[in-house]
């Protein structure tokens, strides 16, 4: 795993407060500046009924919904460090 991943982990295992959300937003958009999409423009799909966050977040929307949703950053933590 590259270093910026490891930032993203870190970042992302704190407590879901408005500080802890904007550095995982941070290390979010240096991880995409570093790991670009190929050719497709990739989206992040939650099937989650009645979600407060978006069903479709494309990747480069990710760190702005971070930055403000308590409930998608849980998912994301969820998604990235593969705790519960």
């Amino acid at each position: 795993m590259t270093k910026e991943f490891e930032e993203l982990k870190e970042a992302l295992r704190q407590a879901p407060t408005e500080e802890a959300r904007k550095a995982a937003a941070e290390a979010m958009r240096r991880y995409l500046a570093t790991h670009p999409p190929k050719k497709s423009r990739p989206t992040l799909v939650s099937l989650k009924y009645k979600a407060p966050y978006p069903h479709a977040v494309p990747v480069d929307k990710i760190p702005d919904e971070l930055a403000k949703n308590p409930e998608f950053y849980n998912l994301v933590k969820r998604i990235v460090t593969k705790e519960k």
